[in-house]
This record gives C-alpha cells, structure tokens and sequence, in this order.
C-alpha cells in the first residue's frame, strides 16, 4: 500500500507528494512492523528525492529496527535503490548549505563508496546510480577549469539510465544537471534544456505529480527568465 501511494503521488493522482496518505494508505491508520516501517522510510526517501525535498530525505532516520532491513547486503529488495536517493539528498544538500556542507559530505561519501564497491564486486543493478553520484561528487569538488568534466559525468548519467531504460533515472539525471548549471554555472540556456528534457521523461514516464513539481519550481526558467 506505500508503493501504492508513492505511484499515485508520482502519478499526480494525489494532492501529497511526499505525504504518503491519500487512496492507498492513511497513515494514521496504518500499524507499523519493523519491516513495514523500514519499507515506510525507503519509499519516503524516493518521493523527497524525486519531488526536491532533499532535506527531508538527507535527514530521515533509520529508527532502531530498521538498519537490519536497510543494509546493502541482505537487506530488502529495495535498499540499494533507497540508498541512491538518501545519498542523492546529502550530495544536494550540501550543494545548497554550505554551513553544513562537510556534515553532508561525510554521510555522501560513506553512501557512496558502499554503491561503488557494490558496482565493483559485479553488480550492474547500482551502474546508473552510482554514474549519477559520481557525477554529484565531481560538481561539489570542481576545481577551476573542470567544469567540462562535470558537463560529460552528468551526461553520461543521462546516457546510461536512458540507453538501460530506466526513463525516470534519467529525467533525475537531467533534473541535477540543470540545478547545476543554474547553481555553480549560471548557464540558464541548457538548464532550461535539461529541465525540459526531465519534463519530458518524466511525463513519458507517467509521473505527472512531479511534472506539475518542476514547472512550478523552474517557471522563471522555462519562460525565459534568468531569474532563480
């Protein structure tokens, strides 16, 4: 029923977005077992990163109960997934708050590092996360003249979700690339690509709850403004 409720709030078929009560679930109502309230932390986690609430998702806690379900190894179906997302909020948040920035980075970078040794003991199933994450990692550490470098990381994000089908993992990818550019670059022209490139995923995706999300969080952008 909390999947349930996140396609339906995904969908546009809610008011929610990152609330997840509605049709599917009224949480108040609902009784929680550890496995149901670990599966209750992974799927809040994906609707705060898919819908921008990175603060919320960097900050929600695995209570006493849930770590043994959230493990990389052994843990739910779902855990590697639930780790992208909680490692994408971190890496945006300490884009955003820079008095914070190191607090983010530790929990990123610890995140991180257990996806990529996860790719390298052999498990395709994290490649399209962790070419994101590399490509968040590199736009926090620029240097100067290394903007080229981030362009082609994020880049390669899009190519990689996209060309293995995971439509919605690409319209993320495209989504970063342009707060990027609109953050560290002020490149307005291709972000406003990109944004239009995530819309459209998106909506092809049938997630018309975060379609109505960027359009109303980039409406300056996408009429021409470079105002942000």
């Amino acid at each position: 029923r909390m999947y349930w409720q996140l396609y339906l709030n995904l969908m546009g078929s809610s008011n929610n977005t990152v609330e997840l009560s509605g049709k599917a679930m009224g949480k108040k109502e609902f009784v929680f077992t550890p496995i149901s309230h670990a599966v209750y932390i992974v799927v809040k986690t994906i609707a705060s990163s898919l819908f921008g609430k990175y603060e919320l998702g960097a900050h929600l806690t695995i209570e006493k109960g849930d770590q043994q379900f959230l493990t990389m190894k052994g843990g739910l179906m779902y855990a590697r997934m639930f780790w992208f997302h909680r490692c994408l909020c971190v890496f945006a948040m300490a884009r955003t708050n820079k008095a914070k920035e190191r607090k983010y980075m530790a929990q990123a970078k610890r995140i991180h590092k257990e996806l990529t040794n996860s790719l390298k003991n052999k498990n395709p199933n994290v490649l399209n996360y962790v070419s994101l994450l590399n490509a968040e990692k590199a736009a926090l550490k620029q240097k100067k003249n290394q903007e080229d470098d981030v362009r082609k990381l994020y880049n390669d994000a899009i190519s990689m979700s996209a060309r293995g089908g995971y439509v919605h993992d690409a319209a993320l990818a495209q989504e970063r690339f342009a707060d990027y550019l609109l953050s560290s670059v002020g490149d307005y022209e291709e972000a406003k690509y990109h944004i239009e490139g995530a819309i459209q995923r998106y909506t092809n995706w049938g997630a018309m709850g975060v379609v109505e999300h960027l359009h109303k969080k980039y409406q300056d952008v996408l009429a021409g403004s470079s105002t942000h």
